[in-house]
Formats: structure tokens, sequence, C-alpha cells
């Protein structure tokens, strides 16, 4: 059982930039009617997403959430000490995203930059990562990003996906706090034989982009794909998600002794609404401890927990500390569990481009 205990680390700052395009699932024509997205909306929860521009991409977004985070909390880019991207949507096959944005956002040139490429479990996984770093003592400060241009890899003639993904990206301002008691927990997990529950077949070294993948075919009524486009089978991904996560979060509770009664709030990877009050009521929290930000933003995969943290517990997270349990679940098959305390967080509003 892998498990993970980081102390002195504390959340001073949260941001996220989505863009300013909104597809509403009731409006797109890739349905018959709109009995046909109903459906979709009714078993989902998801009724709208926000869409990047072409020629956006993920690092474009960061740079907004960044800066306005930046600008929140009062501090220089030469003040950060790391700086991690939890992005699979990354600019190029190389160099790594995060020296790109290293010049972008006039980081130091001895800061700690890394890209993280995981997907729905990103910003748990980044978390504990960055935090173990920053305990030490010897990085003071560090920003940890969270982002995703799910719409440029997932075909928009593809009903399984379309309705379901948005873009976003966020940011997190991590600090070195000595006088911060409250530790952070963590419980990992991954099984890799379900791999091809969420992937893109073709594009990495495994099978190179060819002229075939580069053809659109329709696999299914109503479902075309290239190769190179992301892939989602919703049943396998579904019987995933209801029995791993709960069970990850089970084994959190029990390994740390967590009393769920004292939990202020439960903070889920926003995949899916049906999915998700499954998990909850598993672990016995109430609904009015489960913020949602799916119904207006969809699936935004890694950046999924800290948009809800922006756009639906500010209030909370600005205000006396909060009890806070988290669980990132998908791509991989990975997921991963997280206990923290958070209060007086500083919060920037919303941020479109």
């Amino acid at each position: 059982m892998s498990q993970l205990t980081i102390n002195n680390v504390r959340i001073a700052g949260m941001s996220a930039c989505v863009p300013a395009t909104v597809e509403d699932n009731l409006m797109l024509p890739i349905y018959k009617d709109q009995n046909e997205a109903l459906k979709v909306i009714a078993s989902t929860g998801i009724e709208r997403h926000h869409k990047v521009e072409p020629g956006t991409t993920a690092s474009d977004l960061t740079v907004k959430a960044v800066e306005g985070l930046l600008v929140k909390m009062n501090w220089e880019p030469q003040d950060i000490d790391c700086f991690a991207y939890v992005c699979t949507s990354r600019d190029y096959i190389a160099p790594q995203t995060a020296c790109v944005l290293q010049d972008r956002l006039h980081l130091r040139s001895d800061c700690c930059v890394f890209d993280l490429p995981f997907g729905c479990s990103g910003w748990v996984y980044g978390m504990s990562i960055v935090g173990s770093m920053m305990s030490h003592g010897t990085f003071k400060r560090a920003i940890l990003v969270a982002a995703e241009t799910n719409t440029l890899n997932r075909n928009q003639r593809d009903t399984t996906v379309r309705p379901l993904f948005g873009d976003a990206a966020t940011a997190t301002a991590l600090e070195f706090d000595p006088e911060h008691s409250r530790p952070m927990h963590f419980m990992y997990g991954v099984d890799g034989s379900g791999f091809e529950a969420v992937w893109a077949p073709y594009g990495g070294m495994r099978n190179p982009v060819t002229h075939e993948a580069l053809e659109e075919k329709e696999v299914s009524p109503g479902v075309f794909r290239r190769g190179i486009d992301m892939v989602v089978n919703g049943m396998d991904v579904f019987g995933f998600a209801i029995k791993q996560p709960p069970r990850s979060l089970k084994e959190l509770i029990e390994t740390f002794n967590i009393d769920v009664n004292t939990v202020d709030l439960l903070l889920l990877h926003q995949a899916n609404k049906f999915i998700d009050e499954k998990i909850r009521k598993a672990i016995k929290i109430p609904p009015e401890k489960t913020p949602y930000c799916l119904e207006e933003y969809g699936n935004v995969t890694s950046a999924s927990i800290p948009l809800t943290m922006v756009t639906r517990c500010s209030q909370q997270l600005t205000g006396e500390e909060q009890h806070c349990v988290a669980c990132g679940f998908g791509v991989g098959l990975a997921w991963a569990s997280m206990e923290f305390y958070a209060g007086h967080v500083m919060i920037q509003d919303i941020i479109t481009y």
C-alpha cells in the first residue's frame, strides 16, 4: 500500500483560466435532436463546457492563470523556486512545456521546472511530488499547474467524448511554512492493464503517425475518429471508477484515522456526476459537502479538482481552515487520494481568455 505524509507545506493561493468560448450540449450538431442531448446531460450532469479557439494551447491558458495568481499573491516571478506543469496536451513532443513556460512567465533560470504528464489524477499526484520537494525547506514557494485542452485531441464528431470534455488551466501556489501543523496525507494506485480504457492509439513512439492514422473513420454509428484522437471506452471507465476511487478513499480514511464527520469538503475529479455520487455515498459524505463544477465546465481532467475549488469553494477556502479530502482518478488507469487542510487561501476570480 503506497502512502505518503508531507509536513510544513500549505496551499497559499489558487487561480483558474478557461476559454471564453462556451459550447452548450443542448445545441451540439452531433445529436439527432434535443431529446438525445437531454439524455446525455441527465446521465452525466454536464450541460456545457469551455473550448479553446484554434491556435490556443493549454500553455496559453496557463500563462493567464499564473500571471493572475502572482498578482493576487503579490509574488514576483523571481520568487518561485519550483514550477510543475501537469498536462498531457503538451505544446511539443520536445522540449517539455515547463521549459517554454519558464521563459514566458519570466521565472528564474535556476528555478526547478518539469512536466508531469498525468491525466485525471494529476493534481493530487502533483501536490504530493511538489509538496515532497518543498517539505525539506529548501524550496520556499512553488506553482503547481494542472491544465488541459481536451477539445484539441478529441474528435468533434465523436458523440462519446465531445459533450463531456472541456478546457481549463489552474495554478496552485504552495508555500513552505514550518508553522503549518497540519500534514498532507496521500494514497496511490494504478492498474496499467486497463490503459486502453482512455488512450490515443497513434502519435507516440509505439505507433507513430501515419497517413492512415490521420484518416477519419466512422467506427460506430455516430462516432467518428482518427487514429490520433483520444478514445474513451465508457463501460471500462465506469467499471473502474465505481470500484477503485471509493476503495482508495476508504484506505486513506482507515490508514490515517480520518473522522469523516469532520470533513468539510469532498473534492472529486469531475468526471460524471452519477459516478461521483456513487463515490460520495460509498464514503458517507453529505451532498452539501461535495461541490460540483462539471455542469458548467465538463471534465477538464487534471484541472477538475482545483477548478472546483476556485469556482465553487472560494468562500470556504478563503475563510477559516477547511478539512478536505480529494480523489483524482482516470487515464492510466491511475488514481490518488489525499487529505489536507486549507484556509485563508488567496483565490483569484476565474479568468477567461
